[in-house]
Order: C-alpha cells, then sequence, then structure tokens
C-alpha cells in the first residue's frame, strides 16, 4: 500500500509547515506529496493508495481540494487544533516542528497497518 499525502495549498505559515512536514516523509516508493488534485490520482505502480489531507489550519483547505475531487481522505490532520501555531503571514523561517512531524508519523503508521 501507498499513501499521498496533500498538504494545505496555501501561502501562510501554517501552510508552508504542512508542505515541509509532508516533505519529511516522501521516500519515492511508499510515500508521496500529492502536487494538486485536479489530475487522476493512479501511482504508476498499480499498488492501492491512501490519503491524507494535511490542513494548516480549520480553514481545512487540503480536505475541502478532496472534496471538490470528490474524493474521500483516509484520513485527515489539521496542524493548528493540535499544537496552535498562530496563522501569520511570516513563512521563511520554521521551528520546532518535531511535534507536527510526529503527528503525521502516528497517522502514516496507522494507515500502513490498516
Amino acid at each position: 500500500m501507498n499513501i499521498g499525502i496533500f498538504p494545505c495549498q496555501g501561502r501562510c505559515n501554517v501552510s508552508m509547515m504542512t508542505k515541509t512536514v509532508a516533505e519529511f516523509f516522501v521516500d519515492d516508493e511508499i510515500i508521496r506529496v500529492l502536487p494538486h488534485l485536479s489530475l487522476p490520482l493512479e501511482n504508476e505502480s498499480g499498488v492501492k493508495e491512501k490519503y491524507i489531507a494535511l490542513n494548516g489550519c480549520p480553514a481545512k483547505c487540503a480536505s475541502k481540494e478532496f472534496d471538490l475531487a470528490r474524493i474521500k481522505p483516509d484520513e485527515e490532520i489539521v496542524m493548528t487544533k493540535d499544537f496552535d501555531p498562530k496563522n501569520n503571514e511570516k513563512y521563511a523561517e520554521l521551528l520546532n516542528i518535531d511535534e507536527e512531524v510526529f503527528l503525521v508519523q502516528e497517522v502514516i503508521e496507522r494507515l500502513l497497518g490498516s
């Protein structure tokens, strides 16, 4: 089984954090970051893929993109709900994202184990 992570597509700090966290898990064999949902999500290997909507804030933009594509993600994460990073326009510096990385790791392990 493979996992496709679709991070929030916004440009604020929490959106940039979701993209950064998602990149920690890319391994080209099992986990990939989805650049957008407008194309068919078929992976080249033909292996079944589960999807994670990785939202930066309660607006849930990544989840809304899945809705627009008429796809139900297998998991949905909202970073600010769990760790409360303040949403602002300063995204040049992303520090202390260990907890966010750990949260996504837990979800990935749960999906791979199911």
